[in-house]
């Protein structure tokens, strides 16, 4: 049982043909709180009820890196990407497995965004471009063959994140800090049609540009500057 799409790119269908009817329910917690007969129980209920579609969450919202599943085990080694626990996994597999004997696809979100950026969770973040790369290769591998359908966003716009992430790196007096985040949240309610979101948006860049943190050893000798101003703009 796979998905394709259609010749005509409107939409997804079986292998059979068959147009594909998206029908999802949302599980986030299904791999993290559940144990296998719950999970099978929930599942059977869904399947029973028409959905085609389960979606559910690899390293969870809640506290998902720490807080072990129903049988004591954390995804990852020390919180490490590139560490999968294999005994965590198993689990997983179980609850894939059996929702693809059931008829039903997982919507897989590889990980909830606050271990990439903590603003909108508990995190911790555990993610660099290299790591992600990695662990992102290596679930893909291990699902090749399971009717999987990937999810690989949310409902954060992707600019405002990379504007937080940039401002946690940078060393900023506390009153510019605070009218950033300010000016951060602002964005993030709204549209990025409006005009006001490219005003906001270019407001920002500029702010997070500003070398606050950064220092340069002046010359205040007056005749060297003439000297200077003279050689490369005379006459101006």
């Amino acid at each position: 049982m796979g998905l394709a799409i259609s010749d005509n790119r409107r939409f997804l269908i079986r292998d059979d043909g068959q147009p594909f009817f998206f029908m999802g329910d949302t599980a986030w917690e299904l791999f993290h709180r559940l144990n296998r007969e719950e999970g099978e129980k929930y599942l059977r209920d869904r399947a029973a009820k028409g959905f085609t579609v389960i979606q559910a969450v690899a390293l969870a919202e809640l506290d998902g890196l720490n807080t072990p599943n129903p049988y004591g085990h954390t995804p990852l080694v020390n919180n490490d990407p590139t560490k999968p626990n294999e005994e965590y996994w198993e689990h997983v597999d179980f609850l894939v497995e059996k929702a693809n004997q059931l008829g039903l696809f997982i919507g897989m979100l590889p990980t909830w965004g606050d271990k990439w950026h903590p603003k909108w969770g508990v995190g911790p973040r555990i993610f660099n471009p290299e790591n992600a790369r990695a662990y992102g290769a290596w679930i893909a591998h291990r699902y090749r063959q399971r009717n999987i359908i990937w999810i690989l966003g949310g409902d954060r716009n992707p600019e405002v994140v990379e504007l937080s992430v940039k401002l946690d790196d940078l060393e900023l007096p506390q009153e510019a800090r605070e009218a950033a985040e300010k000016e951060i949240e602002r964005l993030n309610r709204m549209s990025p049609a409006s005009a006001e979101y490219n005003v906001s948006r270019n407001y920002l860049d500029w702010l997070l540009e500003l070398p606050w943190s950064s220092q340069t050893e002046d010359s205040l000798n007056i005749r060297q500057a003439a000297t200077i101003l003279d050689e490369d703009h005379f006459d101006l």
